[in-house]
This record gives structure tokens, C-alpha cells and sequence, in this order.
């Protein structure tokens, strides 16, 4: 049985009598709680934490935020009970709630796409978000899958919900949903949001009670855990199986979300809601105030999340500041499996980290076996000449060879030389030398010569992948360097190539899971962009675990 909520008579100052609901917050009260609330979760996040102090200052703030809502409470003499909705639903509302979860969760995956496409960029991620081992995994589901469902219902469907409901619930249930998708600082990410944070206040009114809330809140993070932890430890496989079954799960029940909400419309009959009197007074004009300062706040965290996603040269620096590996890291062996076409390993390498003196050596081997894809099907052209982002349909076989040294704190190039021999019968190897005293870098194929003089700073094509293991990591952090290339017949070009720290996420190799930083390099050559990809373990030493030159992948298989 759903009891109507507590009403007290109150006197006015004309001595007639109006009704004024003991479970309805201020609005001035809630906006002022909510731009605290924002204030402490932008403190929390300064700094620089591990991975379980991030998980752990994450629950406290939740906690914290949802006594700091039950406070407010009781300063203004609300009924707890009443105001939070605290009762017990229908077995058959908390049921249709869960089940709204995998299609809800498939609306917030199509929007987070569609955003994604319009705005150009996805926001980065931080490495502290990834669990690293067992103790961090379980602090992981513990915070998304039972404190946040507990501690945010009670923050907005509770507390700030209520607030937004004294003219009608269905403002409740909007305002309410689109402070929730702001509060979490994002903007590509926030439009995901809105579907589940309507939903999420469409179900505690009409069943009049938080648990519900709760238990879709629950389950729509469940899913999400689900996919963060096993891309952290399982391997690439079993991560893409398991994410093409829920969205596989996500788009059948989609229109059974649809079909759930209105179930919960039909099933649910929940207290009718009188207007309350308008504001009068100073709440009239104050309660406003907290709210532009909130959409000021945000506007400075959605200006900045859109500059590093989408214009970092914006914050690039004058240049890259490189910190040579510690001495007793070294030496150190990478053996590297070659990737092509659907993850096809079709060659080796071998690269050794040494110290020489107050210098560092770089020496490689790599192998590379003929390649073409085996298609289902005939085309008319040749496979060689389709050109697919980090994907070689066809590739000719290749034996290679470097050795570069490294020179001071900001690791200059003092010696390069590289020997390439493209294909099974090829009559003169390719090789190239740099002299640092002249900074020349010169190529040789039988009696074909070019040189090129080479700028300060500059990388060369086929060691910057390894040296880049040396960049102060960060998000956005960025810096434009010249690039030197060489092509097949030996020509030098020597580009602008914008390098940047695009942000973390997991890389799989044969070596094992890795957090990654993900850097890339950006350069054009007759008007076409090319983006070279490297993924570098995000604990130090900064090991090189997969490089993609925009053909074929190197992925780590050991370090010895």
C-alpha cells in the first residue's frame, strides 16, 4: 500500500492557512549542496594518486556527498523517510527496473559513438582508471556496483530530484537527470548519460521509492565493470567476445526498454503532487546563483576536456623533454611477434637496451615474411595497393637492422645507422648513416645516394618508437619535432610530425595485459595524414609493448 507523503498545516502572515509538503527541499538549499558537492569532487581529483587511492578517495567523496544531502535534510526539518522515498517497492517495479539495463546501456553506447563522430574526439583516459590486481579490481565493483548506485540515488533522485518537483514531477525527472549527466564532468560523454539518468528518475517517482533507482543504477554499472575489468586482465579474444555478446545482448532488448518503461507506467500509481506556493523573497532571487556558478564550473571542464580531445597543439610544448632509462634498468632484450591482417604474426624482432658510457644503445633485428590476406573473395585490383589505418591486406618480405645511440639528459641522436633489404631477391640493401657532427643523414642503394641535413631534435623513421619510451607521460602532452623519412628508393623527406600523449587504455600482447600510455605521431607527405601509433606500460620503466607503423603491428611477446 503507497501512503500519501506527510502534510502540516502551516500559518502564513495573513492568518490563513496553506499546505506546505515536509518532503520537498528548497531549491536554493539543493543548488547550494550541489555546487559544494561539485567544488569537493573537482578538489578530490587534483593530484596525482595510485589506482587504489583513487578508488578509495572516490568512495569517501560519494559517501560523503550522500550524509552531506541528509544534512541538508535535517537543517531544513524534512522527513527523511519521506523526502528520499525510502519504502520498500512492488517485487514486479524492482524487476522491470533491472531489466531496463543492457538496453539503456545500449542507447549510452550508439550516443557515446554518435558524439564521438560529430565532436572528432574521444575524451582520454587516465590509467588510474584500469585495476591493476585483485585488491584494486574489488575496490573497483565495490565503488560502481554498490556505492555509487547507494550514494548518488540518494544525492539526485533522493534529494535533488525532490527540489525539482514542486511544480511537476515530470521537471523533476528532466532537471533532475541533466544535473546528474553534468555532475560527472564530461561532455563527449555526457549526452550517453541523459538516457539512463531519465530513466533512472522516471522509475523512483513512479514507483515512489529509491530502490528501484538503486538496483537499475547497479546493474547498468554492472555491465560496464564487467567490460573495464576483463579488458584489464583477460585476453583480446575473450574482451571481444565478451563485449560483442552484450551488444549483441544491448541491441535485442533495446526495444524491450521501451516496452519496460511503459510497463512501469502501467504498473505504478504514484501520489498525486499539489503545487506548492511560489518562491518569494531573497530564495526568489538567490536560488539561480549557485546554478550559474555550477554551469560556469562546467563550462570550464567541458572547454578543457574539448581542447585536449580535439585541439591538444593547442597546449604543445616548445619541445619534448626525454628522461633517459634509470642505469639499473639496463640492460634490457624485447623480443617483438609482427602482426599483419587479422592479427597474423608473419615476422619477428629483437631489440637490445644498452648502456655505452654516459650513453644509451639501441640495437634491432627484424624479419618480416611475404603476406597476403586471404580474402573470401576476388578483387580487381591488387592488395597491395589498398591502404587500410594500421591494417597491411598485403606486405613484401623484409630483413632489417638499427643500432642508434643516444646522447645527454634529452637523449639527442649521436649515431644511426639502419640496413634494410626489401624482398626475397633484392640486389642491394638499403642503408642509411647519421653523422652527428655534420647532422647529415645519408642513404646508399648499389650507386644511388641522397643526404639530407637534419634539423635539431629531429626523429628518425625506426628508432623513435623506442626512444618515446622516454617521454615525461601525461595526458595532452604534446610538442611538434621533425620527422626524417625515407622511402624505398632511398629519398629523404624530413616532415613536420606532431607527436602527442593521447591518453591510456589496455594493450593485449603475448608478454601479457598491459595499461598503456598511447602516444601517437601525426604527419602529412603530398597532402596525405598519417598517424603511426606506440603503446608504452604506464608503470616505469616505460616499455615499448606494441608499435603500429600504419601497416603492421609489433607486439611485445617477452622482455629478457
Amino acid at each position: 500500500m503507497i501512503t500519501q507523503p506527510e502534510i502540516a498545516p502551516v500559518p502564513d502572515s495573513r492568518a490563513t492557512t496553506t499546505t506546505v509538503r515536509r518532503d520537498t527541499p528548497s531549491l536554493l538549499a539543493v543548488n547550494l549542496y550541489l555546487l559544494l558537492g561539485l567544488v569537493v569532487l573537482i578538489l578530490s581529483s587534483l593530484g596525482t594518486h595510485t589506482v587504489r587511492a583513487q578508488y578509495l578517495i572516490g568512495i569517501g567523496v560519494e559517501c560523503a556527498l550522500a550524509l552531506g544531502a541528509v544534512l541538508f535534510l535535517r537543517i531544513e526539518k524534512l522527513s527523511t523517510r519521506a523526502t528520499l522515498r525510502l519504502r520498500w517497492p512492488s517485487w514486479q517495479m524492482a524487476v522491470l527496473s533491472v531489466a531496463l539495463a543492457f538496453g539503456l546501456w545500449m542507447m549510452g553506447v550508439m550516443l557515446n559513438l554518435v558524439t564521438m563522430l560529430l565532436l572528432g574526439y574521444t575524451a582520454p583516459a587516465s590509467p588510474m582508471m584500469f585495476p591493476r590486481n585483485v585488491p584494486d579490481t574489488l575496490l573497483l565493483l565495490f565503488s560502481t556496483i554498490i556505492v555509487a548506485p547507494l550514494c548518488e540515488e540518494v544525492m539526485f533522485r533522493g534529494y535533488v530530484q525532490r527540489a525539482y518537483e514542486r511544480r511537476n514531477p515530470w521537471t523533476g525527472v528532466l532537471v533532475g537527470g541533466v544535473i546528474f549527466a553534468l555532475y560527472h564532468l564530461r561532455f563527449q560523454g555526457a549526452f550517453a548519460l541523459v538516457p539512463v539518468a531519465l530513466a533512472l528518475g522516471f522509475v523512483v517517482w513512479r514507483s515512489n521509492s529509491l530502490l528501484p533507482g538503486m538496483l537499475l543504477h547497479a546493474a547498468y554499472n554492472s555491465i560496464a565493470s564487467v567490460i573495464l575489468v576483463a579488458s584489464s586482465f583477460l585476453s583480446l579474444e575473450i574482451v571481444g567476445g565478451l563485449t560483442f555478446a552484450l551488444i549483441c545482448a544491448g541491441v535485442l532488448l533495446l526495444p524491450v526498454a521501451f516496452v519496460t518503461l511503459w510497463g512501469i507506467w502501467r504498473a505504478s500509481n504514484p501520489p498525486q503532487r499539489p503545487n506548492l506556493s511560489k518562491l518569494s523573497g531573497l530564495k526568489k532571487w538567490l536560488w539561480p546563483v549557485p546554478v550559474v556558478m555550477m554551469l560556469g564550473l562546467y563550462s570550464y571542464a567541458a572547454v578543457t576536456e574539448v581542447v585536449v580531445g580535439r585541439f591538444p597543439e593547442m597546449l604543445a610544448v616548445d619541445r619534448l623533454e626525454l628522461q633517459p632509462s634509470p642505469a639499473e634498468t639496463l640492460p634490457v632484450r624485447w623480443r617483438y611477434a609482427i602482426r599483419a591482417g587479422l592479427n597474423e604474426t608473419i615476422g619477428d624482432a629483437a631489440c637490445t637496451l644498452r648502456p655505452q658510457a654516459a650513453d644509451v644503445e639501441l640495437a634491432c633485428t627484424f624479419h618480416q615474411d611475404a603476406y597476403e590476406a586471404n580474402l573470401p573473395f576476388d578483387l580487381p585490383i591488387d592488395l597491395h595497393d589498398i591502404s587500410l589505418p594500421g591494417i597491411a591486406l598485403a606486405t613484401e618480405a623484409k630483413d632489417a637492422s638499427l643500432r642508434a645511440v643516444w646522447s645527454g639528459p634529452d637523449m639527442q641522436v649521436q649515431t644511426f645507422e639502419s640496413t634494410r633489404r626489401d624482398g626475397d631477391s633484392a640486389p642491394e640493401p638499403l642503408t642509411l648513416a647519421f653523422n652527428s657532427s655534420t647532422a647529415t643523414l645519408t642513404t646508399r642503394q648499389g650507386r644511388a645516394t641522397d643526404e639530407a641535413a637534419l634539423p635539431a631534435g629531429v626523429l628518425l623513421d625506426g628508432e623513435w618508437p623506442w626512444r618515446l619510451s622516454a617521454l615525461p607521460f601525461e595526458i595532452a602532452y604534446g610538442s611538434t619535432q621533425p620527422l626524417a623519412l625515407v622511402d624505398e628508393d632511398g629519398h629523404i623527406e624530413v616532415v613536420d610530425a606532431f607527436v602527442l600523449v593521447v591518453g591510456s587504455e589496455p594493450a593485449w600482447t603475448p608478454a601479457g595485459n598491459f595499461v598503456a600510455w598511447k602516444v601517437t605521431i601525426t604527419y602529412e607527405v603530398d597532402g596525405e595524414e598519417t598517424v603511426r601509433s606506440a603503446w608504452y606500460d604506464v608503470d616505469a620503466p616505460h616499455t615499448l609493448v606494441r608499435y603500429n607503423d600504419n601497416e603492421v603491428d609489433y607486439v611485445l611477446e617477452a622482455v629478457e
